[in-house]
């Protein structure tokens, strides 16, 4: 996942077969998923460890064996719990892929589904024996990351299928949309706050300036954006600025006083203290452990 955007732009798998496949480890103390949103949508198995995902404006508490789904548009992220490792695999799809006018069965039972009147529930923890079924078959699926194999779309397909036959046998679906008007309107104004943030975050931003861009007073603002972010305004700029810094001292030809200014730090000390607050290491010990995996 592309550090530097947080509406995703980047293609996941192929016009052909729209889905892609991830795994992801996160060491205690790590970032463990940016705010982010995406037309496709996504199920969320955690493997290891735990963390508090959020989709929306609701937060879940997910460990080991937990599963989410995360429809298309949905502005969500993840946070460690009690500083603890986490490990979790995604499978991001376009629903449509699943439909087609051919197939009776399927577009009855699925199109309520793309078309978002009747969505999964988000949390497969809350349907008893949903959660367990459903990391049976998200296992084989992630397995397919980086597999060579000519079958490779039909079991990713069949593999979908298998999910959402899960959650038909059980009717464990909610009403679509699954947000009332006033969370929808909150979450468009914080996604025009964060895309602006990425477009401006070389230069100096003030929370006056970021309320403004979401139509809100300044107090109000505050308070929405650290109820979802976990963060206030000022703590999430820094931090997507060191997390940007760290995405640059992956290069062999930038050092680390051009990477601070180039996200905006003018002040040297203040950006090593914060880039070491986020990945607990100095600048300098970063570039020389992630570049030594290159």
């Amino acid at each position: 996942m592309d550090k530097r955007h947080l509406r995703e732009d980047r293609r996941h798998g192929s016009p052909e077969v729209p889905v892609g496949v991830y795994r992801m480890a996160r060491a205690a103390g790590e970032p463990i998923l940016d705010a982010h949103w995406h037309e496709e949508a996504e199920f969320l198995a955690v493997e290891s460890g735990e963390a508090v995902f959020q989709i929306g404006l609701t937060a879940y508490h997910a460990a080991a064996g937990d599963v989410l789904y995360i429809p298309g548009g949905e502005l969500h992220g993840g946070y460690a719990r009690g500083g603890a490792a986490c490990s979790y695999g995604a499978v991001v799809f376009r629903p449509d892929w699943l439909t087609s006018p051919g197939d009776g069965a399927a577009q009855r039972l699925l199109e309520p589904i793309r078309a978002g009147r009747g969505l999964p529930v988000p949390f497969a923890g809350a349907v008893p024996g949903l959660a367990p079924a459903l990391f049976r078959h998200l296992g084989p699926l992630l397995d397919l990351e980086h597999a060579d194999d000519p079958a490779k779309p039909l079991r990713l397909k069949g593999g979908l299928y298998q999910l959402f036959a899960e959650y038909v046998s059980r009717a464990a679906f909610v009403e679509g949309p699954s947000r009332s008007p006033l969370d929808a309107q909150t979450q468009e104004r914080l996604k025009a706050v964060l895309t602006y943030v990425d477009a401006h975050y070389a230069r100096k931003l003030t929370v006056r300036e970021l309320a403004a861009e979401a139509g809100m007073s300044e107090g109000h603002f505050s308070r929405v954006f650290k109820s979802f972010m976990r963060q206030t305004p000022v703590e999430y700029v820094n931090a997507l600025r060191i997390r940007i810094a760290a995405s640059l001292l992956e290069d062999r030809n930038m050092s680390v006083s051009e990477a601070a200014l180039e996200v905006g730090f003018d002040n040297f000390s203040y950006f090593c203290n914060r880039f070491r607050a986020v990945f607990r290491c100095t600048p300098s010990e970063y570039r020389h452990r992630e570049r030594g995996r290159a």
